[in-house]
């Protein structure tokens, strides 16, 4: 998917949330020197409870009133076109949380105040995600781990039974992480991509999803497959057989020999014979001239630059009679940067044409012990630094080999290009000798491969392209099959009526598009403007971030949501955070709500409530991975259902398609050996910025060629983008001081670089005071009785910024933490806000809604105060 932006929605972002969960890293002591805490001694404790109690059904700002009736009493949630609608027509927009782990199997004491704690504060929609991890009593299989175990099952039932008669439709996952005893070796055990593939596998799934499906819920009275509450069912979570397709051809014979027979049997259908075969393919070429300057390396590093923006490394090219050659290149890398482009060794302006075919060799070895991949790619040289071909992984051994990668370049433009080799910032040693590269394709069969004889073998990275295209429109029909399959089990045997997908739209690429567009009944999106990563402190493992704002360096993780949403379909983006603990975590629910109620999306969820670390009761945060428990998250989260849940934000009335052809989405993805090439908007005409100005979407069309856009839309002044709607503004004209407000009928907010600021936001003005860490807040007022803020009699206002445990502390890039203890502790906003009329009643509120004390108010203009001691205001106008 081109080089890696952390931001952006990567093929190189391969740390998914499955996985990134899978692992509890319990919380580690740390030298004192390498953490530093944060001066607390102004701050305010605010504790938000996850469960309801008598106190919290007293709130002021309890939305229970938004789900008045048990989920499903209008029947089954079905897609209609872009709405997700109920058996009235009623439009119906799902707003809510993950719940993961083993806490879909809480005891059951919790369930009841669990749910009604997400009713109160406006959920109506939690996915049920990753109970099939393990065995009882952590997860919800037997010993068999096929098998579902009755106790934890019956605590499944009765969670399912609270929230849906709380007004909570419920999200059902398939496969998520249940493990396989028998997967090729090296092979993650949750068997993701060969699951897809291997029929024993199948099978298993398929018998799981019988068992799960069909049951009868003793408290609902209904099967699974029975019950509308049930909104959607996910076959398969964050799975592709197309993610590094060229994989397959390496494995061992019980997995690779059937995979290899319907390989050929789909060749015999498509071509017939060996000779359309080989004609289709290429049956070699006549070289043209030498691209590669210095590739025998007798004039030492002399064409090769060594890229080191980052970590330690170096570059030397020794002499050795047994190296091809009589010498090689060592590439030793012995200490990471902190991104994956920070080692990388290149040759620039090399001189490829558009459209051309070009095949490169070379030998290497890589010392055991260390990285044993090396990606190559070729890509522009300034900016926008987009890959032109590939990037193609070569797994290497210990010993000399030699390698040959074809590729085709596409570089319409004619840009200045540089041959990369990326070690992808792993640590070890490279020896690397005997460059060379010609236009042309090698010939794609041995004289040994004819279909005749049932010979083709699998396909590897250096493989011609047209080879490596049929490829992987044939494991795409594989995965395709193997979704008819799942929807043969669930629609026709258990005459299930629930929304259908098998799995996340950018997980394949341009071919995942294909598959979910082509069988999905709606689409689902995850996505993190900046994900977790694991690093070493002091020796010891722990989860970071980069503690960036989505207002700033994180803006593209949330705009880049809009580019993957396919037109005719509903749009779900059913995992999302800003992880703790990133100082601007508070911005999470608003700014995705604002987003999603803007591009007119179906579906939102946070990732994730509960987790691992955490659980239900919980007072303060305890992992990246956890959002109950974080104040400062939760706070926004009764703003953020009125946003999106009633549509205070409006949505788009402009709306841009990408049209792209099946083909050539599909070629997208073979281009790329990890499988995750999507669609090129910025070819189009379309900048990145666009989402915030009108609504996206992607459509399909019939044949090959290049994307291209209803209209072109490139914001001449990115610096300030304005939405066609005029609700909302992001003001980006200064790099770090970016602010983006939303000034809409029924809710006002600000947020980022607010510090000093005067915003004014129609009739109500947010005067922001100095002294803010980063100079960051945010601010969001919020009608409760559905009435415009200028007319509104009761309206609240949240107000936060940075939020902590008690004595919790960071690196000096406050980048990782050591979680401290509770209470949760918020930094106090300097904020006076002006208000429509006169009349205002002001009230603080607990952490659980509920009337701490009045405050003053001089005439229209309400200033607050840290011993106010909240994130919460009540208004109450006469």
């Amino acid at each position: 998917m081109r080089t890696l932006r952390v931001n952006r929605l990567s093929a190189r972002q391969v740390t998914t949330a499955f996985l990134a969960v899978m692992i509890s890293i319990a919380p580690a002591s740390f030298p004192a020197g390498e953490f530093v805490t944060t001066d607390q001694s102004r701050w305010f404790p605010f504790t938000i409870p996850d469960l309801a109690s008598e106190a919290s059904d007293r709130s002021e700002i309890d939305l229970s009133f938004l789900n008045s009736e048990t989920a499903g009493a209008h029947g089954f949630l079905r897609a209609r076109g872009e709405d997700i609608v109920d058996d009235r027509g009623t439009p119906v927009r799902l707003f809510g949380v993950n719940i993961t782990d083993y806490h879909p199997l809480m005891p059951k004491e919790y369930a009841q105040p669990a749910a009604r704690r997400l009713r109160e504060l406006g959920v109506n929609f939690v996915r049920l995600h990753y109970f099939d991890w393990s065995k009882a009593p952590a997860g919800i299989l037997n010993d068999d781990l096929q098998t579902l175990n009755p106790e934890k099952l019956d605590q499944l039932d009765w969670l399912v039974f609270n929230l849906e008669r709380n007004g909570i439709y419920v999200d059902l996952n398939l496969h998520v992480a249940r493990g396989f005893t028998n997967l090729p070796r090296g092979w993650n055990e949750m068997g993701k991509g060969i699951d897809m593939l291997h029929e024993p596998l199948i099978r298993s799934e398929l018998a799981y999803a019988r068992e799960l499906v069909s049951h009868t819920n003793p408290y609902t009275k209904l099967r699974y497959a029975d019950d509308p509450g049930i909104a959607v069912i996910e076959i398969n979570n964050e799975n592709t057989a197309l993610r590094e397709w060229n994989r397959y051809a390496d494995l061992a014979d019980e997995f690779r020999k059937p995979l290899e027979s319907l390989w050929n049997v789909w060749l015999t259908k498509r071509y017939g014979t060996t000779v359309a075969l080989a004609k289709a393919w290429g049956e070699g070429y006549s070289a043209g001239p030498e691209i590669i300057r210095n590739g025998d390396l007798s004039a030492g590093t002399d064409e090769w630059k060594y890229e080191m923006s980052g970590g330690k490394g170096a570059c030397e090219v020794i002499a050795d009679a047994s190296a091809p050659n009589g010498r090689y290149l060592r590439w030793d890398v012995s200490e990471p940067g902190s991104a994956t482009w920070n080692h990388q060794l290149q040759q620039l302006s090399t001189p490829m044409k558009h459209g051309k075919p070009y095949t490169m060799s070379f030998s290497a070895r890589a010392k055991s012990g260390g990285n044993r991949q090396l990606e190559l790619s070729v890509m522009m040289q300034a900016a926008p630094w987009k890959n032109v071909a590939g990037p193609t992984v070569v797994d290497l051994t210990d010993t000399w080999k030699t390698y040959y990668v074809e590729f085709e370049v596409y570089n319409p433009d004619e840009k200045a290009v540089r041959l990369n080799l990326n070690c992808n910032n792993r640590t070890g040693t490279i020896d690397l000798a005997a460059f060379t590269c010609r236009e042309g394709s090698p010939a794609s069969l041995a004289e040994n491969e004819t279909l005749e004889a049932r010979s083709i073998p699998l396909v590897g990275a250096a493989a011609a392209t047209g080879k490596k295209r049929d490829f992987v429109r044939f494991l795409l029909e594989r995965e395709m099959n193997y979704i008819e399959r799942f929807r043969t089990l669930l629609v026709n045997e258990l005459s299930a009526k629930q929304i259908i997908y098998c799995t996340q739209v950018t997980y394949g690429g341009g071919a995942g598009i294909v598959r979910e567009t082509t069988l999905g009944d709606a689409i689902d999106c995850h996505a993190y403007p900046s994900h977790p990563f694991k690093t070493e402190i002091a020796g010891k493992t722990v989860w970071g971030v980069r503690n960036v704002s989505m207002t700033g360096d994180a803006f593209q993780g949330l705009t880049d949501l809009a580019y993957h949403r396919v037109a005719g379909k509903p749009y779900l983006v059913t995992e999302f955070d800003l992880n703790p603990p990133n100082d601007f975590a508070c911005q999470e629910f608003p700014l995705v709500a604002t987003a999603a109620a803007y591009q007119g999306w179906s579906g939102i969820l946070d990732y994730v409530w509960y987790n691992f670390n955490a659980g239900p009761g919980t007072t303060n945060m305890k992992s990246v991975w956890h959002t109950a428990g974080h104040s400062g998250q939760v706070a926004f989260m009764p703003a953020a259902a009125l946003m999106f849940r009633l549509g205070l934000v409006r949505k788009a009335s402009r709306v841009v398609t990408l049209s792209v052809p099946r083909d050539a989405a599909v070629n997208m993805t073979a281009a790329n050996t990890y499988g995750f090439n999507n669609p090129d908007w910025g070819y189009a005409g379309v900048s990145e910025a666009a989402s915030w100005c009108a609504a996206l979407a992607l459509q399909l069309t019939d044949g090959d060629g290049r994307e291209s856009a209803s209209e072109k839309l490139a914001p001449a002044a990115a610096s300030k983008l304005i939405s066609d709607t005029g609700e909302i503004v992001f003001d980006r004209a200064m790099k770090g001081a970016e602010v983006l407000t939303v000034n809409a009928p029924g809710v006002r907010m600000a947020t980022g670089s607010v510090s000093g600021k005067r915003i004014a936001l129609g009739d109500v003005t947010m005067s922001f005071g100095t002294g803010l860490h980063r100079d960051f807040a945010q601010a969001c007022l919020a009608a409760l009785d559905g009435q415009p803020i200028a007319r509104s009699k009761r309206m609240f206002l949240t107000l936060a910024s940075r939020v902590e445990n008690r004595n919790m502390a960071y690196t000096k890039d406050r980048s990782a933490c050591q979680w401290g203890e509770a209470p949760v502790m918020a930094e106090p906003v300097p904020i006076t806000l002006a208000l429509p009329g006169n009349g205002w009643h002001v009230w603080s509120l607990d952490g659980n809604g509920c009337r701490q004390k009045e405050l003053q108010i001089s005439g229209t203009a309400f200033t607050a105060r840290p011993d106010d001691a909240t994130m919460w205001y009540l208004f109450i106008r006469d």
